[in-house]
């Protein structure tokens, strides 16, 4: 494998603000350039610097595990966003702060 890093994802699977969020979370390591299509999301990753000592495949390991990482956060984050709303209502009517 050599740089630069070709990847194509599923926007069902990786959602365009998880792509955005992994790609600014390894903006120090490489650079990630972005390719929007209906049903597909292109990466093609770079060294961030000429002196970046990360092998490719090291680096591609490094962004598939950003992207599953931020993938997770948002599926967790979808589904108890119910729960996350009900808390607040509770605590705003405890201080009277309800609309």
């Amino acid at each position: 494998m050599s740089w630069p890093i070709n990847l194509s994802l599923s926007p069902a699977a990786y959602p365009l603000s998880v792509v955005q969020r992994t790609v600014y979370h390894l903006a120090e390591s490489v650079a990630v350039q972005v390719a929007v299509e209906p049903d597909c999301i292109s990466l093609q990753v770079f060294p961030a610097h000429a002196n970046l000592t990360l092998p490719e495949g090291q680096a591609r390991a490094l962004v598939l595990q950003h992207l599953n990482d931020f993938a997770l956060r948002d599926q967790i984050d979808r589904e108890t966003a119910g729960l996350r709303e009900a808390l607040v209502r509770a605590a705003l009517t405890g201080c009277e702060l309800t609309h």
